[in-house]
């Protein structure tokens, strides 16, 4: 009997030994990967207690780490968005996204609109009579634009100190250039080529904007950008300012250009949109951009060292000013208001300095622009010329595209001497025609 009880007492002590050689090795290893794929098939009320508790000693290692997580990404995010190459870039886009989003881009299958312009020039030169008659002349075009059909008809309108001066219907079938003009002949004249094919649509404005921008990233991507504090002097107030800067020399004159150029090639919509403007295919467009390596190159090398300067404000990153200064003189873009900024252009060679304002308004539905361009242009503190120009442009949708009859045109280059000759006669007997021959000597 006593053996009995012995032998009970050997196996209750053999299981509480067990019991508690589990629970340790349980508790060791809680968090290992190998104990976690085994299948137990245990119920020790201890076991639980130790798995809470093992969860409950990791708690703080994994605080730890989530906390070193956030202080690593608002530092990246920090470095990253006070980066000279970062903030280059935010703003080269920046500018972009501004113009994109100041293009109407829809593109209908018929538009019309007004085009007129106004403007004021004074001269010291040889030229002051005649750009003192020049600014007594204004423009008033209707248009209407058949995106489908790729045809163009614009109705010019001007007057000569307020009074009716020169009339002209001008009409673009896709193919050629028609006008027709009572000061000149009967019946439309047919001029060699289609020059209304530049009378482009929001779209592919869109389309060119985005290339060149891309094009830019590109060089930024593969540039050193600088980067430093500046304070501004705007109208007399100190505006602080973050300064980046790229600097084109004779160590990456060629990168820059290859990679710009070579970009816009690479850049399908791009190329198509501009053959389409110059109607020629896109092949020719690239052969184009080849020839310009060389030309950019050169002038990019009479400039020794550009550097471009881009500056923002240094709390909000708002952009203020752009700058470019070489050996040939100097150009600065300076925003005073949200569509209004100013421009100081100054060449070295001549001290030419030629200073301005330049402003713009757009409507809610991009279907009406205003802009207005002040200039003076001065040397050694003498004033050569000034001038303002108020242009307003409007574009909306169409219903119809009325045909233009040019069944009778005549072809210019068939046109003889003899018969050139009358229609520079009857031009020029038109009142106050005479006072505008300098322009028309070099246009015909």
């Amino acid at each position: 009997m006593k053996d009995t009880e012995n032998n009970a007492n050997k196996i209750k002590e053999f299981v509480k030994k067990v019991e508690d050689r589990t629970n340790d090795a349980l508790d060791d290893s809680l968090m290992d990967e190998d104990a976690k794929s085994e299948n137990f098939n245990v119920n020790y009320t201890d076991i639980v207690k130790n798995s809470a508790k093992a969860k409950m000693s990791k708690l703080p290692w994994l605080i730890s780490i989530f906390l070193i997580l956030i202080i690593a990404i608002v530092l990246c995010l920090t470095f990253f968005s006070s980066n000279p190459k970062t903030l280059f870039t935010q703003t080269v886009d920046g500018l972009f996204a501004y113009l994109e989003d100041n293009v109407n881009d829809n593109v209908y299958d018929i538009m019309d609109g007004n085009i007129t312009l106004d403007y004021t020039i004074k001269s010291n030169d040889e030229n002051s009579e005649l750009y003192d008659e020049l600014s007594k002349v204004s423009f008033n075009v209707d248009y209407v634009k058949d995106n489908a059909g790729n045809r163009t008809y614009a109705d010019l309108k001007t007057t000569y100190d307020g009074n009716d001066f020169v009339n002209a219907n001008i009409y673009g079938d896709g193919n050629d250039t028609y006008i027709y003009s009572p000061i000149a002949a009967e019946n439309y004249i047919k001029l060699n080529g289609n020059s209304l094919r530049y009378f482009t649509n929001g779209n592919d404005v869109n389309i060119i904007l985005k290339g060149l921008n891309q094009a830019i990233d590109k060089v930024i991507a593969d540039e050193k950008i600088y980067g430093s504090k500046e304070n501004l002097d705007i109208d007399g107030k100190v505006v602080k300012s973050y300064k980046t800067k790229l600097i084109i020399d004779k160590t990456n004159r060629d990168r820059t250009v290859e990679t710009f150029v070579n970009t816009l090639k690479a850049n399908d919509e791009l190329v198509s949109v501009l053959a389409k403007m110059r109607n020629v295919k896109n092949s020719d467009i690239r052969n184009s951009m080849d020839n310009y390596l060389s030309k950019i190159k050169n002038e990019l090398e009479r400039h020794e060292k550009l550097e471009i300067s881009l500056y923002v404000d240094n709390k909000t990153n708002d952009f203020i000013r752009a700058e470019a200064l070489s050996k040939l003189g100097n150009i600065s873009f300076t925003r005073k208001e949200d569509n209004k900024f100013t421009y100081v252009i100054s060449k070295t060679e001549d001290k030419i300095l030629t200073t301005g304002e330049f402003s713009f308004m757009v409507n809610d539905n991009k279907t009406k622009y205003t802009y207005n361009l002040y200039y003076k242009q001065t040397q050694d503190d003498k004033i050569l010329s000034e001038g303002n120009f108020d242009l307003k442009y409007t574009s909306k949708m169409a219903s119809v595209f009325e045909d233009v009859d040019v069944s009778n045109a005549t072809d210019y280059s068939q046109i003889s001497e003899l018969e050139k000759l009358a229609i520079y006669t009857k031009i020029l007997s038109t009142p106050n025609i005479d006072k505008f021959l300098p322009i028309l000597e070099k246009v015909v």
